[in-house]
């Protein structure tokens, strides 16, 4: 299912080092926030310096050394029948839909609008056909459930419409458990959930250097039941970062083994994901700029530290600033996406479906995003080369002046070859024009009405089904208390 990735480089191995000591003279001399009393009394144990009132921990070297070795270099997230699996390692390269977008482009208006449940259930629905989206997270925060159960009602859809790897709520400690106790019904228990992680969690640093309450809460839990967690600062150059790359990525590397740290603290051998959403901030306005080049050249540096360090990485290629589906869409998601992929980073988030700086989903642009991510599997396929491939036979049987459309070799090699798109038109002018002159995202729309009526995810198991019902039923009750 995955191909690899890694060939792309930008830092030397004597930059890498330089960025680890750094960062190592960050943790032992300026600490991290972490605002949990509990997180900072489970460092202050392990030996870092804690100060309690002031909730910073310095962490020294050895520590940070002793987690990366607890750290596995290797993590496989399973879909809820087990079969469906995704294993993180290497250079191996996936695809995964973003969650919690407060908005929407409307598949029949196109315009932008708040998500709903609905949108929750097509968007899994849709995602569990695309071949080329490896794991799901529920696409938009509905405004029609109410927040303290948006995560039950979530992650029952998700069981419910997709046999790919969700994303698990991570906000709070009910939260957490509430997640961890619906994936335990559904693997058949808590013990072979460990085992068979059908969940991953985000726990995104407050850049500078800060771990939030609740993410904290959620990480203990998630960590404990040895589920898959992704640490991913989100740190923008020039306002919560410094404006250098470089400097960017020490303070990012910073917040990220801070937060492994205390993940293999409290679970030795939790897996754990080296993550990035950073990039530029546009200096002229302030905002994010996650469709920014400098945003490929960060998932480039990132994915080279996570080797460094032994660990799977997750980074944000794909993403875009335009509001729709546009040539600039276009531009921005094509060049990230290719330089997060070449770099070989293992997980790719943020990006199917995106725009507005993941503030708003598309449907349209998720089955678009589909088509990119072929492409960009076909290029890290590289060039196969071998007796076969070089065809020398072939040539001299055509000869000059022949073709190669009656030939065997061809009808056997061309599937493998050549990637063959779904939506992207390659016909001539006039047919287009007799067509209706259909653009990208005309094309995309109808395709997605079609996948969702023609497709049906592998049911739920009834008695499962029932039994998560019952929990969302439950956490109803306690939170209408």
């Amino acid at each position: 299912m995955s191909v690899k990735g890694g060939q792309l480089r930008f830092l030397t191995n004597d930059e890498i080092y330089d960025i680890h000591m750094a960062t190592m003279n960050i943790l032992e001399h300026v600490g991290v926030k972490f605002q949990s009393q509990e997180a900072l009394q489970i460092l202050a144990e392990a030996g870092a310096y804690v100060d309690f009132k002031k909730e910073i921990a310095r962490i020294p070297e050895h520590l940070v050394r002793e987690a990366i070795k607890k750290a596995p270099c290797s993590t496989t997230l399973f879909g809820r029948d087990f079969k469906y699996k995704l294993k993180l390692e290497d250079k191996r390269v996936y695809f995964a839909i973003l969650g919690w977008v407060p908005y929407v482009l409307d598949l029949e208006t196109g315009m932008r609008r708040r998500g709903t449940l609905m949108d929750i259930d097509l968007f899994f629905r849709l995602g569990d056909y695309l071949e080329n989206i490896h794991a799901l997270d529920w696409a938009v925060s509905p405004k029609d459930v109410p927040e303290s159960l948006v995560h039950a009602y979530g992650l029952l859809s998700g069981f419910k419409n997709t046999t790919k790897p969700l994303e698990g709520y991570i906000r709070g400690k009910k939260q957490a458990e509430d997640c961890i106790k619906m994936a335990s019904v559904v693997a058949g228990s808590e013990e072979e959930l460990m085992k068979k992680p059908l969940l991953y969690a985000i726990e995104n640093p407050i850049s500078p250097l800060q771990h939030s309450k609740d993410m904290i809460e959620g990480l203990i839990v998630y960590a404990r039941h040895k589920q898959p967690l992704v640490i991913a600062p989100e740190c923008q150059a020039g306002t919560t970062a410094p404006a250098t790359l470089a400097g960017l990525l020490v303070q990012q590397n910073a917040e990220i083994l801070s937060g492994i740290v205390l993940a293999e603290l409290v679970s030795p051998g939790a897996p754990v994901l080296y993550g990035t959403v950073s990039t530029i901030a546009d200096m002229r306005t302030g905002n994010i700029a996650l469709g920014a080049v400098e945003a490929g050249l960060i998932n480039v540096a990132t994915a080279q530290l996570a080797q460094y360090y032994g660990i799977p990485s997750r980074g944000t290629g794909g993403t875009t600033d335009s509001k729709v589906p546009d040539i600039q869409a276009g531009i921005e998601k094509a060049i990230t996406l290719l330089l997060a992929s070449l770099a070989g980073i293992n997980f790719i988030y943020s990006f199917a479906g995106t725009l507005e700086s993941t503030l708003t989903m598309s449907y349209e642009q998720l089955v678009i995003d589909n088509e990119l991510a072929g492409m960009v599997l076909r290029v890290l396929k590289g060039v196969k080369v071998d007796d076969e491939t070089l065809a020398v036979d072939i040539i001299e049987n055509v000869g000059p002046e022949g073709h190669y459309l009656t030939q065997k070799h061809t009808l056997e090699n061309f599937k493998k070859e050549h990637y063959i798109p779904v939506i992207v038109n390659r016909e001539k002018w006039e047919k287009w024009n007799m067509s209706g002159s259909k653009d990208l995202r005309d094309i995309a729309r109808k395709e997605v009405l079609k996948i969702l009526k023609e497709h049906k995810p592998t049911p739920l198991d009834p008695g499962i089904e029932r039994e998560l019902t019952k929990i969302v039923k439950e956490i109803e009750k306690r939170e209408s208390q």
